[in-house]
């Protein structure tokens, strides 16, 4: 009950990961023009940019990978 990795995972629970993933992603999505328009310096945005486009990208590849996981245990039952 306490651990959530121990298999088997209920899809369920995988489903939920994965929406948690996009929402994640959205997020740092959002962000990115907070970042372009702020009154921050032209390295300090570069960074952050590059910070937040990676983490969306990080975030919905996990989904992603989340929901053909789910896939593939649907399959096998």
């Amino acid at each position: 009950m306490l651990n959530l990795f121990k298999p088997p995972i209920e899809t369920t629970t995988l489903e939920a990961w994965s929406k948690m993933c996009d929402d994640i992603a959205k997020v740092a999505i959002l962000a990115i023009p907070v970042m372009l328009y702020g009154s921050y310096t032209l390295s300090f945005k570069i960074l952050n940019l590059l910070i937040l486009i990676s983490i969306g990208y990080g975030f919905l590849t996990l989904g992603r990978f989340l929901r053909q996981v789910i896939i593939r245990i649907t399959k096998e039952e």
